[in-house]
This record gives structure tokens, sequence and C-alpha cells, in this order.
């Protein structure tokens, strides 16, 4: 019996994973860095957009944690630069948060819209300028994000 249940845990390694799995092995390994597994996922057709458990896109994932290979990775994928999670952050504002800064240029090159706002009415540059992250509140503002007070005003 015991050399049975040993085949069948050999047999069952060897499978392949569930689209479920797959994306659980995609979003731990955003979150921790690890940019070769990310490819690795990408090439087997884990999708570049997938979503954690709580609706929170992998590249908001990666970019909350300030893995810029990874970002990298994604977005050569063709991941959405402007995916947003359940509360609206994007991940140019998950980023720019918590001082990011080669992530956050990273997103700007990409594209990133650095005016969107989450549900709450924040933008990228609202929250680095609340975390006090200057470089990043430059680079926001070079690449034309405005104030909040300043948005309605001609330039």
């Amino acid at each position: 019996m015991q050399r049975f249940l040993w085949i069948l845990l050999v047999l069952g390694m060897s499978l392949p994973a569930t689209a479920r799995d797959a994306t659980s092995q995609m979003v731990a390994a955003a979150s921790a860095g690890r940019e070769g597994e990310v490819r690795d996922l990408l090439v087997q057709g884990v999708d570049a957009n997938a979503k954690n458990g709580s609706g929170r896109p992998v590249l908001v994932v990666a970019g909350f944690n300030g893995n810029r290979r990874t970002v990298l990775v994604l977005l050569a994928a063709g991941a959405d630069v402007n995916a947003t999670d359940n509360t609206g952050t994007t991940t140019l504002m998950a980023a720019s948060a918590l001082g990011h800064e080669e992530v956050v240029d990273l997103l700007l090159v990409a594209g990133a819209d650095v005016n969107m706002k989450d549900s709450n009415g924040k933008s990228a540059l609202a929250r680095a300028t609340l975390a006090g992250h200057t470089r990043v509140v430059e680079a926001l503002k070079g690449a034309g994000a405005v104030e909040e007070g300043d948005a309605g005003k001609a330039k």
C-alpha cells in the first residue's frame, strides 16, 4: 500500500498544474520577484493579466513589491499597464505610494496613465506626495501628472 501511495505522489507531481494552481504560482512568483519563474509560467500559457484571489492583477502585485524585472517581463508579455484591482489601484499608484522609483520610471515609459484615480479619488501623485517620495513626485509631474486642484486649470 505504501508503494502505491508513493507512485501516486510521484505521478501527481508530474501532472500539469491546473489553471488555478498556475495562477497562484504566478502571483507568488511576481510577489517574490522571481522573474524567471514568471517568464516560464507565461510561456506555459498563464495570462499576464491574471489576478490573485482578491482581484489584484499580478502586475500590481509585482509593482507593489518593487519588482522591476518582473514588471518588465509582465509588460513585455502584454499585461495592461493601467489594470486596476477592486479598489481602483493601479501598478503606478502602488509603486508611487511605496517609493519604488525604478518601477515608476518603467511604468511611465510603458505609458501608464499618471492621472488615474482609485475609488477614493487618490492618484499616484497624491499617494507619492502623501508618503513624501519627492523623486517619484518629480517623475510623475514630469510625465504630466497634475495636483488634484490643478486638474481643471488651463496650462
